[in-house]
């Protein structure tokens, strides 16, 4: 259902130079990146694949960290490095909520990748509460006191959306920009929080 949910978002467009200002060329890592976002994912080896999964996602944070800022999210917290477990990023939005964001990245084009669904499914309020979440841990803060975010990055569609909660039970497209803004709408209690509106 929640990969149903971020498809009714609205992909909103990346421009190049966005993605482009958050490679390091001399680093490994971010070469292979770049070699699969600019040739595609098919010109990589099943090896660099496999390598490049962790890269993207992490490409995909720093993305959504830049895109979000002008619209008023500072960032409070976000992992330094690829490869840890727990929420990517934590905003304090708009009307001065705080929103915990996991954040997925892909180099296959039209692909929404899912979320994890193993012992706990993943931004569901009991994950976001387990002790080995740093970001929630450091903060001190439990799902109680955020609310919640999906973005979704697809390096080759040059696309992100985005899905918010306010209860990590039920989560609302975005459909519009101006909804990053004013973020009323999907609070929980809001007469429009199962139809968004705004724009």
């Amino acid at each position: 259902m929640l990969l149903a949910t971020l498809r009714q978002s609205a992909a909103f467009g990346i421009a190049p130079e966005v993605v482009a200002s958050c490679l390091d060329e001399e680093s490994p890592g971010d070469e292979l990146f770049s070699k699969g976002w600019r040739d595609g994912v098919g010109c990589l080896t099943r090896r660099e694949r496999c390598a490049v999964a962790g890269v993207t996602g992490h490409f995909a944070e720093s993305v959504v960290e830049m895109l979000l800022e002008p619209m008023g999210w500072s960032p409070l917290w976000h992992f330094s490095g690829p490869g840890r477990h727990g929420v990517d990023l934590i905003f304090l939005a708009p009307g001065d909520l705080v929103v915990a964001v996991e954040v997925k990245g892909s180099l296959v084009p039209g692909r929404t990748p899912p979320l994890s669904n193993r012992e706990v499914a993943q931004m569901s309020a009991t994950w976001v509460d387990k002790l080995d979440n740093p970001g929630m841990s450091e903060l001190d803060l439990t799902s109680t006191d955020v609310y919640g975010g999906i973005a979704v990055v697809n390096f080759a569609d040059l696309t992100w959306r985005v899905a918010l909660t306010g209860d990590f039970a039920s989560f609302h497209p975005v459909t519009r920009s101006g909804q990053l803004r004013e973020l009323g709408w999907w609070r929980p209690g809001s007469p429009d929080a199962s139809v968004p509106v705004g724009g």
